[in-house]
C-alpha cells in the first residue's frame, strides 16, 4: 500500500521543506495542499524542493492546476467540486485525482476520468472535529467495484492498515499525525513500515 503524506497549510516554506526532505525517503508522494499561500510561495516552494533533491514524481499539487502545468508537475489533486472531465480536456498531460465522499461521487469522478480518488474522512480526526466519520463500508465498495485506485484519508494510523488492505485500497493519506508531529520522520516511518501488506 502507498502512504501519501498531505501538508497542512500552518508552516512557512523554510519549516515545511525541512520536514519533506526529512520524510521524502519514507513517502510515496505528498499533496500540496497549501491553500493559504499565493501561487508565487507555492511555486517557489516547490523550486526548493527541486534544487534540495526532492524526487519531482512524488509531488502532487492540489487544485492548482496552472501551476502543475507551468512547473512540470504532472499530478494535481482535485476538490469535489472541480469540474473534472472540462480541466480533463484542457490539460490533457496532467494526471488528476478527485477528493470524494460518497460511491455515488466515485463513480461519476470515475467516469469523468479520474486517474484515482481519495475517500475520506475515514477516521475520527482533529482536522474534521464534530464531523461524524466515513468508516469503511461506503469505501469498500468503492474498492470493489471501480478499476482505478482509490486512497483513504482522516485519522488512519499504522495499525489500521492490515484492515483497509483486506478491503482493496491502494493507500492512505496521512496529515496530522506526520505534519504535527515532532518528529515526522518516525511517524513517516512506521506508516511506511505499516504499508508492507499484500493485497490478497
Amino acid at each position: 500500500m502507498k502512504v501519501i503524506a498531505v501538508t497542512n497549510n500552518q508552516m512557512e516554506n523554510t519549516q515545511l521543506i525541512k520536514k519533506l526532505l526529512k520524510i521524502e525517503s519514507f513517502i510515496d508522494s505528498v499533496i500540496l495542499r497549501e491553500k493559504s499561500k499565493s501561487d508565487s510561495d507555492v511555486i517557489e516552494l516547490i523550486r526548493q524542493l527541486l534544487t534540495q533533491g526532492f524526487d519531482d514524481t512524488k509531488i502532487i499539487i492540489h487544485s492548482r492546476i496552472d501551476i502543475a502545468s507551468s512547473i512540470g508537475i504532472n499530478k494535481v489533486q482535485l476538490p469535489g467540486h472541480m469540474p473534472l472531465s472540462t480541466v480533463k480536456t484542457d490539460f490533457p498531460d496532467l494526471s488528476f485525482g478527485q477528493s470524494v465522499h460518497s460511491l455515488d461521487e466515485a463513480e461519476a469522478a470515475h467516469e469523468a476520468g479520474a486517474d484515482w480518488l481519495l475517500y475520506g474522512h475515514l477516521f475520527t480526526t482533529g482536522s474534521k472535529e464534530g464531523l461524524p466519520p466515513r468508516g469503511t463500508a461506503e469505501l469498500f465498495r468503492m474498492t470493489a467495484s471501480l478499476p482505478i485506485p482509490v486512497y483513504a484519508i482522516g485519522g488512519i494510523q499504522p495499525h489500521h492498515f492490515p484492515l483497509l488492505n483486506e478491503g482493496g485500497v491502494s493507500g492512505v493519506a496521512v496529515m496530522s499525525s506526520i505534519f504535527g508531529s515532532d518528529k515526522p520522520e518516525v511517524t513517516a516511518e512506521a506508516y511506511k513500515e505499516a504499508s508492507y501488506v499484500t493485497k490478497r
